[in-house]
């Protein structure tokens, strides 16, 4: 069984706010969720870590992506390193899918393939469009690339944590997106140790592993394709659409769903064809799609 933090520093208070993370060689199946992010904009702590996001993505854009500086966007990717101190995402036996510096050009192609990133559309200037819209962008390199740029944000962060229960800090050398200056900086700060330097981040941002491309297809699939499809009269597929007892038609979604879908990378064509519906995606992932249960998992 996974030594978790709260053991280890000898936490009794089953109300913690953090994360409670396994501090030996596990990790925890989880990562940081832009989608909650954006929910949870409320929050101070949320709000910061939203705002750096999006400095960091719209440099990213701006200066690198949309002009095509390769030369220049893949140094300035590959501060993007292991956050090993989280201790979340996929195991150390699967870390291939995870951030590291021979990720850095895969990462810009993605977003330079991207039609929204390559025109300088500002909706991929926001962490959770990227993660809907860009392919080769998943949930465990979104999670990686949040944990790089806000480390000194969720540094302090656990420093409160530590301050709060009484627990012991060592010093550190840590790495961050400076978005004032808008470089990455190395700055020294306290954490907690157990083998290694330890970063815990709030609960109300924490996401399981979710496939939000899927759920943009079944929302568009539901809201916007089901209306269409009862408004023709020559379908592609007949089981689209059943006739009720009286007389009515009725939409079937799981039908509709398969027959329409898209690829992540074709997700865009919706975006365009339904301008509102990106919005209202986000709004009912708000509402349906909440922080992880931390109870299932290990």
């Amino acid at each position: 069984m996974a030594l978790k933090f709260t053991t280890q520093f000898k936490i009794k208070n089953r109300n913690i706010e953090f994360v409670d993370i396994p501090v030996d060689n596990d990790d925890l199946l989880a990562f940081i969720g832009p989608f909650l992010i954006e929910k949870n904009k409320s929050d101070r702590l949320v709000r910061k870590i939203s705002n750096r996001l999006r400095d960091f993505l719209a440099e990213l854009n701006n200066t690198y992506i949309k002009t095509n500086d390769f030369k220049n966007g893949n140094p300035f990717l590959d501060h993007l390193h292991e956050p090993n101190e989280y201790h979340l995402g996929y195991s150390s036996s699967n870390k291939g899918k995870a951030v590291s510096n021979s990720k850095a050009e895969n990462i810009f192609y993605a977003l330079r393939n991207n039609r929204f990133a390559r025109q300088g559309f500002s909706v991929t200037n926001e962490a959770h469009n990227v993660l809907l819209l860009v392919k080769g962008i998943g949930q465990d390199i979104m999670s990686d690339i949040i944990a790089n740029v806000c480390r000194d944000i969720f540094s302090e962060y656990t420093k409160s944590i530590c301050s709060k229960y009484g627990i012991s800090t060592k010093s550190f050398d840590l790495e961050f997106y400076n978005s004032t200056k808008k470089k990455w900086q190395i700055k020294k700060t306290d954490l907690p140790f157990y083998n290694s330097n330890i970063i815990l981040i709030p609960k109300i941002i924490l996401s399981g592993k979710r496939e939000y491309s899927t759920r943009y297809n079944w929302f568009i699939s539901s809201n916007y394709l089901s209306k269409e499809v009862l408004n023709k009269k020559n379908l592609p597929n007949s089981k689209m659409v059943v006739q009720m007892k009286d007389g009515t038609r009725k939409a079937i979604i799981k039908e509709i769903y398969k027959q329409y879908r898209k690829p992540k990378k074709d997700l865009i064509d919706f975006v365009l064809k339904y301008p509102n519906s990106l919005d209202e995606f986000i709004e009912y992932a708000k509402k349906h799609y909440p922080e992880l249960e931390l109870g299932n998992v290990k």
